[in-house]
């Protein structure tokens, strides 16, 4: 598989990514909003982070709830899904592209999550660090910070190295993936076959860190653990969960 670009991530999230993103699906974004608010312990009216909020599926769902929801993302076109949904719904909530590594916010929000696999995507694990650090630095004391990705023990036991997919158009979508143990990053190469035949492809690339790993993390950035959990259902952690989400909280 072809090397992919340590800076996949400023040019992947464009145009031909968001007919393969995921969608809305009102019963699984309220499901998953549900999660957030429980496990965040977000009061009514707390002002809540959404750090890569793609095209708005959780933070516009936390708005409608009345919770004042800031939304951050590299991904122009998928802000620009976010606000006009924002629009068509009538919610106030603040959408601006922006890197994570560099939020100035300052004891600010009563809490911030990272959902969905968006966390890693950086080429050293520095910058990841980073992340951290800037969310625990904008939440207030007492405030939370969560973080949604795959489970390495669960990706390490069912890795597949490709792929396929069949999109509602008739789409086409190969996946040739790679998982590098040495340097615990999972990498793929998807191959776009429209049905005119017209060709494209997208490369990414994301670190991999496991339960200790992430609460180190936590931990440096000077949160303590609140929380581990095996999916948004709330269901234990555990080798066969697919997910990994864990939880600090600031003193």
């Amino acid at each position: 598989m072809a090397e992919v670009d340590p800076y996949w991530y400023e040019t992947f999230f464009g145009e031909e990514w968001l007919p393969l993103a995921v969608g809305f699906d009102e019963q699984r974004d309220r499901a998953e909003v549900d999660f957030l608010v429980e496990k965040l312990a977000l009061d009514s009216g707390a002002r809540v982070l959404d750090m890569a909020c793609g095209q708005g599926r959780h933070a516009l769902e936390l708005a409608a709830r009345g919770f004042r929801v800031t939304g951050i993302d590299i991904s122009e076109p998928s802000l620009a899904i976010a606000r006009e949904r924002a629009t068509m719904r009538a919610l106030e909530v603040e959408l601006l592209r922006a890197d994570a590594r560099a939020i100035a916010a300052a004891d600010q929000f009563d809490a911030a999550f990272s959902f969905g696999s968006s966390f890693g995507f950086f080429p050293t694990e520095e910058e990841d660090h980073e992340v951290v650090a800037r969310a625990a630095h904008a939440l207030r004391p007492g405030g939370r910070f969560l973080i949604d990705t795959i489970n390495d023990l669960w990706l390490a036991r069912h890795f597949q190295p490709r792929g396929w997919r069949v999109l509602d158009d008739g789409t086409l979508v190969l996946e040739d993936r790679n998982y590098d143990p040495s340097s615990r990053r999972s990498s793929a190469t998807w191959t776009i076959i429209r049905p005119d035949a017209s060709r494209g492809e997208l490369r990414h690339s994301m670190r991999v860190y496991s339960c200790p790993e992430l609460q180190r993390l936590l931990s440096e950035a000077g949160l303590e653990a609140a929380g581990v959990w095996g999916d948004a259902d709330g269901s234990e952690y555990t080798r066969d969960s697919r997910r990994l989400i864990v939880c600090g909280r600031k003193p």
